[in-house]
């Protein structure tokens, strides 16, 4: 059995990198990227990475929290990780996590590179379903406190209908 590797090349001082023999990526290669994306950072390169993902059929969730961690890091450099060619299995394991909207993804290389080229965000480069609609957060009360709860009440009796106002 071969051994995950990481490669990593520099496309235009962004980061690009590439994990192979990666069929379940393991926490070991993200590690490395997260080690070498400091580096690259000490070396006054540009806070972008785009990784390409092509053959990992699977990320657990080691691997994916070296994902959030990288791109904590870059977005305080003003960067982004964006993600490329990625198996429909791994962007589920994004999708189930929440974490695919933390991220950018293109369907080829060259989209992916174009984007950081570009510097913003490309909100059309999401995985999620276009027929999906957005998800709207909701308010949560202080904590420690509980919100009270609203029930409606029929109003057919007026006595009733007053009190409640």
């Amino acid at each position: 059995m071969l051994k995950p590797s990481l490669q990593i090349h520099d496309a235009g001082g962004v980061l690009l990198a590439e994990f192979w023999d990666c069929l379940r990526l393991d926490p070991a290669p993200t590690l490395e990227l997260r080690g070498r994306f400091d580096e690259h950072m000490k070396a006054k390169g540009r806070p972008l990475v785009v990784v390409d993902l092509s053959g990992v059929g699977f990320a657990g969730s080691a691997a994916l929290g070296n994902f959030v961690a990288l791109q904590r890091t870059a977005r305080q450099y003003g960067g982004r990780v964006i993600f490329c060619r990625v198996e429909p299995t791994v962007v589920e394991v994004f999708r189930a996590s929440n974490l695919d909207r933390l991220f950018e993804f293109h369907e080829d290389r060259e989209s992916a590179l174009a984007s950081a080229e570009r510097g913003e965000p490309d909100a059309a480069s999401r995985p999620a379903d276009k027929a999906e609609p957005e998800r709207q957060a909701r308010p949560r009360p202080a904590a420690g406190r509980l919100a009270p709860l609203r029930r409606n009440r029929p109003t057919s009796d007026p006595e009733r209908s007053k009190q409640d106002q």
